[in-house]
């Protein structure tokens, strides 16, 4: 314990925030995007072009793949409950320097997994029951460090430096982002073309582990109080004399299993795991998919940059609404985005279709990122956020667990893609019905403490 919070973690080493000439929040914002663009390699989208080489060079169908990824996955969810009160208990600095190491040393297995199947398959013959463990063991370390630790530390330590101006903040990491995430599955495409599948996934594990967790150490920081600063770079305002706003004070410090037994809990965890299935499975079966529509895989790809033009504009227009309103019809509108982008999936060999999956996936995916930066602190409160954002992400690891596999029994019993897409569109239909009574449980309990 003596190592985790030594000298070398003290907040004002190897500087002080407080003597950065502008609110230090701002650099914990491009921190966040940093953390979030390295979870890459361990994100369906970061999967994806590696797919087909793991297909070839394991000697497993599409379905078995599938399955080894929903078992690596789902394991993986399971445990981040447990993170998340590391999280709380360490701080952000530390997490997030130990888990980009540890996931470098995962790219590194991924790399070598195919190696070692090649090398103790007994003949010549397919050996799925050897491949499958392998593989499964890959994707439980890429998805639980990247997808997992690495994505809800850098959203968490996000949420503990602003307070009104979460949102705005939120939407410019998202901005950022989503950029970034449009860009890197094409990048990939090209660096696996060119470096190789093997070389492209160790020079990302060197990257991390030299790089990424260098920086993370340098720029992290927990929470403005331990750096002598406030949330927001700003003193807060007096106490008001007369009735406070529910949605932007926090009347109670909800414990994670406070928060789960609460409705609006689920109702925004499912919508960010539901928009995460749709996400995971475009991203695992790009290349599939892209032959179905009729496209080049690089073309396919490029519809995500395109989704950008949307999504940018969008997300920060919802930052700067998520400090002036409530939550629960934003929400809806990402449910209807949701929806209409899947009806553009279905019908993605036409031109209406093409346009509406890119105009509706990138308008919905703008809320993703800043909704669930905003929503777990401002409904629950900071003490035990890490806790809480634990069990939000086992919902949507899990759930994303299942998407490939959903996918692939679509592609193999229906000989399309498209019934699965236009089952996740009626839950997203539903999911727009289920949002209007996800209120703020803050509010119900400033009514409680004003009735007393």
């Amino acid at each position: 314990m003596g190592f985790m919070r030594g000298k070398w973690m003290r907040p004002d080493v190897p500087f002080r925030p407080d003597r950065v000439p502008f609110f230090y929040g701002w650099v914990v914002v491009g921190a966040s995007v940093l953390g979030m663009v390295s979870s890459m390699p361990g994100q369906t989208a970061g999967v994806g072009p590696f797919t087909e080489d793991l297909l070839a060079n394991l000697e497993l169908s599409r379905v078995q793949l599938s399955i080894a990824y929903l078992g690596g996955t789902a394991l993986s969810g399971l445990i981040l409950p447990r993170i998340g009160r590391f999280f709380d208990r360490f701080g952000a600095r530390l997490t997030g320097t130990l888990v980009e190491v540890a996931f470098g040393l995962s790219l590194f297995y991924m790399a070598s997994c195919a190696l070692i199947y090649q090398s103790l398959k007994p003949g010549d013959a397919p050996a799925p029951y050897l491949a499958l463990p392998l593989v499964m063991l890959g994707f439980f370390l890429i998805r639980f460090l990247g997808q997992g630790v690495v994505a809800m530390t850098s959203r968490a330590m996000l949420g503990k430096w602003f307070n009104r101006k979460r949102g705005l903040a939120s939407a410019i990491g998202g901005a950022l982002t989503g950029v970034c995430f449009s860009a890197a599955p094409l990048g990939l495409y090209s660096v696996v073309h060119s470096l190789g599948w093997r070389e492209a996934w160790m020079a990302m594990g060197l990257v991390l582990m030299l790089g990424v967790s260098t920086l993370c150490w340098l720029l992290y920081r927990d929470n403005p109080e331990e750096c002598g600063l406030v949330m927001d770079g700003e003193a807060p305002p007096p106490a008001p004399t007369g009735p406070t706003d529910p949605e932007f004070n926090i009347h109670k410090e909800f414990t994670a299993p406070e928060a789960i037994r609460t409705y609006p809990f689920w109702v925004f965890t499912a919508a960010f795991s539901l928009i995460g299935v749709f996400m995971t499975a475009v991203g695992f079966h790009a290349v599939d998919m892209a032959r179905e529509a009729g496209r080049e895989t690089s073309a396919f790809y490029k519809l995500f940059l395109w989704m950008t033009c949307v999504n940018i504009p969008t997300g920060l227009a919802v930052g700067w609404l998520t400090g002036r309103m409530r939550l629960k019809p934003l929400l809806m509108a990402m449910a209807a985005g949701m929806a209409l982008a899947a009806l553009g999936m279905v019908f993605l060999t036409t031109r209406w279709g093409l346009v509406l999956y890119v105009v509706a996936g990138g308008f919905s995916s703008a809320f993703f990122g800043t909704l669930m930066a905003v929503v777990y602190p401002r409904f629950y409160g900071r003490v035990h956020l890490g806790a809480i954002s634990g069990w939000a992400m086992l919902s949507m690891v899990i759930s994303s667990a299942v998407a490939p596999l959903i996918w692939s029994l679509s592609e193999s019993f229906a000989g399309s893609y498209s019934p699965a897409t236009c089952l996740y569109g009626v839950c997203c239909v539903a999911l727009f019905v289920a949002a209007l009574f996800a209120d703020n449980p803050q509010r119900k309990i400033a009514q409680l403490t004003r009735n007393v």
